[in-house]
Formats: C-alpha cells, structure tokens, sequence
C-alpha cells in the first residue's frame, strides 16, 4: 500500500515538472499553438469514474467479557480481517482557479462509492455461565463451524473539498492534480453471513431425587462422572451408533436445551452504520487530452484514506440463543479505509477565455485586447522594440526612451526630438533645443550674429553702448550717441566732486553690464567708505528700462548688480559684505518714454550700511 501511494506521488511530481517545462511558440513575441491555461475558464466540472482496490484495517473491542464468566483460557472470540476489497463509483466536482495563470483553484463535490469485501473473523469459540428455559443455570459452549464471513456491500458517500492544480503543455496534452479534504456523510456496511455454531451444554448436577439442582461447572476440564454432558464428544463416545444431528436435534427439542449442530443464523443479513464519520484524504492525479479547449479527458489514478471510529455495542456477543446472530462488524472500534486504483473522466471548461487579437493572452488581462502584443507588455505590442508598449509610446515607430516616452533624443540635450526645432544640435530647452553659441538667448538659427552676445530686436546681434544701434551699423559701438551722429555720443561731462555720493547712480548702455570709466569715481568712494568701516556692508540694486520681457530685464538687471559686485570685489572688498538684488525695470528713475529718460533707468544704485 505505502509502495502504491509512493508511487503516485512519485509519478505525479514527474508529470507536474515535465509539464511546467517550457513549450514551444509560448513565449516572447511568439503566438502560441494552443490555449494556455490563462485562456481556459475559471470554472470547470469534474466527472470521473474511480475504480481500484480497497482495504481497512480494523481495530476490535475484547468483547469476551461480555459472555458471563467467561472461561479465558479456553475461550477466543477470533480475529478479524478485511479481504477481496474492491471499489468503485464516481465523484463530480465543480473548481473554479484563480489568479493570471489560473493554475491553482479550489474544487467542491460530490463523491459516491460502492465498495465490497469480505470480514473474516477466525477460530470462534466461547465456554461460559448460562440460563436455559428451565432458569436452570449451565455451562454454554459456542463454537463457530470455519471461519466466520461476512461478504459486505458498502455505501460511502463523500463531499470533497480540495486545492486544484492544472497545466496544460500543449495542444493535446495537460496535467491536472486535487489534494485535499475529504468529509464522509456515510458509510454503510449491508452484510450477508455465511456463519453456522455448534451449541453444546454442560449441566453440574448435586444433589438426588426432587432435590436436584445444576450449577455452573467452569472447570478447564469438565467433571464427566459428575456432570451431564450434552457435547459432540461425549455422545459420540457413549452413543456411536445415534447419529449427533439427532441426538442434538432430539434433546433441544424434547429437552429444551439450548443445543444444535451446525445452526445458521435466523437472519443472516443486516447493515451496520459507523456512528463517526470521517475527514479524510483524497490525491487524484491525472493525464489530460484535450478534444478541445472546452472538453478534456482525465485518465489518472487516485488515492483515498478515511478513518472511521465506531461505538461498542454495549453487550455485544456474536451469538447466544440459536438462530441469533449480530455482525461481526459490532465489534469494530475503528477502520482505516484505504482505495486506490485508476480514474477515468470527463473535465468540461464551463465557458472560454476571450482572446480577441489571438495573442495568448486572455482579453480581460489584455491592455490591447484587439491588437496582437505580448505577455510583457500585458498583450500590447512594441512595434519599435525599446521595450515600450505602443499605448504608452509617444514615438512608437521610432525607438526611444522610457523617460520621453519613448521617443529619442538625438542629440542627447534632454529634449525629445518630437519637441526639439534643432533635434541634431544640442541646445537648452528654452530655446527649443537649438544650440546659442554666444549666449544671448536666441538660438543660433535666428542670430545675425550668432557668435557675439545681442538682443532679439537687433536679431542677436549686440549694441555694446546701448545707444539703440546694433553695432553693426555703429561707427562707434563702444560709446553711447545719436543715431544721426551715426552712434557716437559727445563725452558726458563729469561729475562734479562736490556732489560725489555712493548713491549716484552706475549708468549702463542698452543692454550692457559693462561699467563705464565715469562711473569708477562712486565706486571707489565706496571701497573707500567700506575700508574705514570693516563692519559695514553695500546693497546693489540692479535696474533696466522698459525695453524688452519682464524676465529678460530681471535678470539683465541681476547681472548689472552683479557687475557692480564684481567691481567691488577686484578692487579688495570681501564680496560676503555685497549684496545684490535685481528690479528689472521698476522704480523708474526717469520716464521710460524717452531716450534720456531711458538713459537714467539703465542703472545700478549701491546702498552703504555703516555699523553704529
């Protein structure tokens, strides 16, 4: 049995790793051949015909107490055994799997099994105290003519309750596997007996006349002088020629004596149902071949253990009277059923798995559930292979990265190139992607003078004295002037001393950072006024005119903070004691709709803060 049982496991295990074995055309960008499990229904029905041997194990109660002083050494009440099992039926089951590959589930059914064999119990004999009719008390001899069978016809009725397992490795072929619970609801043993007892008696006699009275001789040898013996070999040693079936037929007759030859049962049939019922084992692996996605064969074996416990009948003796009988089954405290043998069945896919685009994956696990894609990318397809699916792939013809999704950056400047205007030329993102050589914002492909610093109305191209002509066309590009003096200014005159501050303003020509000799009078006052007071510390304030963004002029503002700073820092002065801040064009100084007045708000202001 356990050699069996071993063996289905054994053989179970090697089917389950074989079919969990990769199969061809099932993976990657491949179509399959055939419906993968994922594909198949959730829900399944079971219907299997089982059929095989069967065999219990029987534990018995010492029943010979029951029998009235009992002479032990010379009494048995048999062993016994179980032989000729054999079992067959049928179970059904609904399982329904879970999860995406849907290998795993749990099944729910019904198991119905008829079963046979016969109990034998062996070399019965009991000697013990006894009444007959009379109220006289004797010793009563019980023996059972051969070995006592039972040839029993069972009815074992189950719900199984069981974890599923299924693969399937190819068009044709799968495996399948439950291992689980399973609750008995009944098992009933029907019996017919084959027994026959030979009933003899032994009466001690004392006494005489009227007065004579029997007792119980329990002697191991009885008293032969002094005893009557109504036994097979007593008569046949003082009667040879009377045979015993009339003699005993005659005294039980005429006498009333509880003796007989070779006595069946009144009724010698009955059932015994155990009082607990079972949770018990059930493995049932099988081979499956599938006529279709929806229909599959189970050819297997299976495996079931279910121990039974049983109540003593209380009193119990196999028989007493003649013609009474009561199974040997009575005496069983508990059985251990064991079957095994082969299974043959049935398993149908309640419903189909949709798979629209016929990609392996099933339509509810498919994010492109009309689009041939594959399993990585959950059925959508990657039509550019970057390992992107196309549903979220901005560019998905062209192969790109994750971070653009999946678009590429050519040029490898941050920008993908569907947003890039210069998507072969690495440039910021604030210019599209296009490249600045000269760093003044506008890209190369818009600058006239792509390789000096300018303005966007002037086309990139600079006007280093800020006197509204690019210097391009300005006969003297470093000195402010009119336009009809062809942009040279005559020289401002200079400041008087008198009237020397740190406030004055830093003037700066059009969109210049460049400080102007006139204005290094008020800086050098400040290094000064900063070197007799080491505690003390400057606020640059940067400004612009009107002309140009809000942003631009913030930061073209900073940067003339910034220079003044720079300034300071050349000439000695710790630049933590600097502080700048940029206005764009705020705080005019002057009316903006003016050139002079423009002139004045192109400034810088510094702000000296001396320690008390």
């Amino acid at each position: 049995m356990k050699k069996l049982f071993l063996l289905l496991l054994v053989s179970g295990g090697v089917l389950s790793s074989f079919a969990q074995g990769p199969s061809a055309n099932s993976s990657g960008n491949h179509k399959r051949k055939f419906a993968a499990d994922s594909l198949l229904s959730r829900v399944v029905v079971d219907i299997n015909l089982l059929g095989g041997a069967l065999t219990n194990d029987y534990t018995i109660a010492n029943t010979l107490g029951n029998y009235n002083n009992n002479i032990s050494s010379i009494s048995n009440v048999g062993k016994l055994s179980f032989k000729n099992g054999m079992s067959y039926g049928f179970d059904a089951q609904v399982g329904v799997f879970f999860g995406r590959k849907r290998a795993f589930g749990l099944g729910l059914g019904f198991m119905y099994l008829a079963q046979e064999g016969d109990a034998k119990l062996d070399k019965f004999h009991v000697e013990y105290q006894s009444t007959d009719v009379h109220n006289n008390t004797f010793r009563q001899l019980i023996t059972a003519n051969n070995e006592i069978t039972e040839n029993l016809k069972i009815t074992n009725m189950n719900i199984p309750l069981v974890i599923k397992y299924k693969h399937r490795f190819s068009k044709r072929l799968g495996f399948t596997a439950d291992l689980g619970a399973l609750f008995n609801i009944q098992l009933k043993n029907k019996y017919t007996s084959d027994a026959s007892f030979d009933y003899e008696a032994i009466y001690q006699l004392t006494g005489s006349g009227s007065d004579v009275t029997a007792h119980y001789d329990n002697s191991a040898v009885p008293n032969t002088a002094a005893d009557m013996l109504y036994t097979k070999a007593e008569h046949t040693s003082k009667n040879p020629n009377e045979s015993l079936q009339s003699y005993f037929d005659r005294v039980h007759n005429v006498a009333g004596m509880n003796v007989g030859l070779g006595v069946k049962p009144a009724s010698n049939s009955g059932s015994v149902t155990y009082t607990t019922g079972s949770v018990g084992l059930l493995f049932q692996p099988s081979l499956n071949y599938f006529l279709s996605d929806n229909v599959a064969l189970n050819i297997g074996g299976y495996y079931i253990y279910q121990p039974f416990s049983n109540d003593e009948k209380k009193g119990y003796m196999l028989t007493d009277k003649l013609g009474e009988y009561s199974s040997v089954l009575n005496t069983v405290k508990s059985a251990n059923s064991q079957s095994y043998g082969l299974n043959l069945g049935v398993r149908i896919f309640v419903g189909k798995g949709r798979d629209s685009d016929h990609d392996g994956i099933a339509d509810k696990d498919d994010r492109c559930p009309y689009v041939f894609g594959v399993l990585a990318h959950r059925g959508c397809p990657d039509t550019d292979g970057d390992g992107i699916a196309d549903i979220d792939d901005d560019c998905p013809r062209i192969p790109g990265l994750a971070k653009f999704n999946g678009c590429p950056d050519s040029d490898g400047d941050g920008i993908p190139d569907k947003n890039d205007a210069c998507p072969f030329q690495a440039g910021p993102e604030s210019l599209k992607g296009c490249p600045d050589r000269d760093g003044d914002g506008i890209a190369d492909k818009d600058d006239a003078c792509p390789d000096k610093p300018g303005v966007a109305r002037y086309k990139g191209c600079p006007d280093t004295d800020g006197d509204g002509i690019p210097d391009n066309e300005d006969k003297c590009p470093d000195v402010a002037g009119p336009a009809d003096n062809h942009g040279c200014p005559p020289p401002p005159p200079p400041a008087p001393v008198d009237e020397l501050k740190v406030t004055n303003p830093i003037l700066f020509q059009m969109d210049k950072t460049i400080i102007q000799e006139v204005s290094m009078p008020v800086i050098e006052l400040a290094v000064k006024m900063l070197n007799e007071d080491k505690d003390s510390y400057v606020i640059v304030d940067g400004y612009t005119d009107n002309t140009g963004t809000v942003a631009y002029n913030r930061g073209l503002s900073l940067r003339r903070a910034q220079a003044v700073k720079n300034k300071l820092k050349s000439m000695g002065i710790n630049p933590r004691r600097v502080k700048i801040v940029g206005h764009g064009a705020a705080n005019p100084a002057a009316d903006n709709d003016t050139e002079e007045g423009k002139r004045k708000n192109r400034r810088a202001v510094m702000h000296l803060t001396l320690s008390e």
